[in-house]
């Protein structure tokens, strides 16, 4: 029996490492790791401490990130705005409440950490006996097992949040994972939809209806210098098949105070 450090379930257990935004939002963005941190990591520091209510991560979001433009893009296709208004998606300090979207990350751990050699080879950890692979920290003995402890501890946060807040859509990165985050989310992967740009699944509240759709692309994620005109368009395809699918289960309204003005001048 694999008995996995308190502090680390802790902190697994949470919202740590999730970038943060509005919430409430209609919209919910994950990627599948958090941002990069020097190693080796103290336990003491790193894992203590975690998020544990959602509504902490109620925050700005900067527009430092090389993704902010093709995040912007996106969505703004999604809602219904002109595509590179960036001003739309994110807002300053004290507008939190204004922005279409919550970005998480799926594991809390730093970029350093998300290949199945490095869990296994790579000192990481500082103990009180050197430093140590997280393989040796947590006792799970592979990457796949660390996956699996992931999405069963961190999946009963995401989905109790889910449940909380009713976000109508969770775009996730990484569509070769998307068992894991269908797993994640407590999606019905009885109900797999295929699409050119993404899978998705339901999260039902009964038997009939609906909760949220979980979408798993690679729509995610185009850096700064990546943002080609072709680049451009399938994001701008990939928006209108997100609201597409998403009108379809929640009918009209469903994105309310962030519905934009193209869709409102289509009435």
């Amino acid at each position: 029996m694999v008995q996995v450090p308190e502090l680390f379930t802790q902190f697994i257990s949470s919202f740590s490492g999730c970038m943060g935004g509005n919430p409430n939002a209609p919209i919910w963005l994950v990627v599948d790791h958090s941002a990069r941190c020097p190693l080796p990591i103290d336990p003491e520091k790193v894992f203590a401490n975690p998020v544990t209510n959602i509504d902490a991560l109620k925050r700005a979001l900067p527009t430092t990130c090389p993704c902010t433009k093709s995040v912007t893009r996106l969505i703004n296709s999604i809602t219904g705005n002109p595509e590179a208004e960036t001003s739309l998606v994110f807002k300053p300090e004290g507008q939190e409440d204004k922005q279409p979207i919550l970005m998480l990350s799926a594991s809390p751990l730093c970029t350093g950490m998300i290949t199945t050699n490095a869990w296994m080879e790579k000192p990481a950890v500082k103990t009180a006996d050197g430093e140590v692979t997280m393989a040796k920290y947590t006792g799970l003995p592979s990457y796949r097992d660390f996956l699996n402890f992931l999405v069963a501890q961190r999946g009963q946060v995401f989905q109790a949040a889910v449940a909380e807040k009713s976000p109508k859509i969770i775009l996730c990165q990484n569509i070769l994972r998307a068992n894991d985050y269908f797993k994640l989310f407590g999606a019905d992967r009885k109900n797999v939809e295929a699409n050119d740009f993404f899978l998705v699944a339901p999260v039902m509240k009964n038997d009939k209806e609906v909760r949220t759709l979980v979408f798993v692309t690679d729509m995610l994620g185009f850096g700064t210098g990546d943002m080609t005109p072709e680049n451009e368009l399938e994001l701008q395809q990939a928006g209108n098949e997100f609201r597409h699918y998403a009108h379809d289960a929640f009918g009209d309204g469903w994105l309310g105070q962030f519905s934009g003005e193209l869709l409102t001048l289509g009435k």
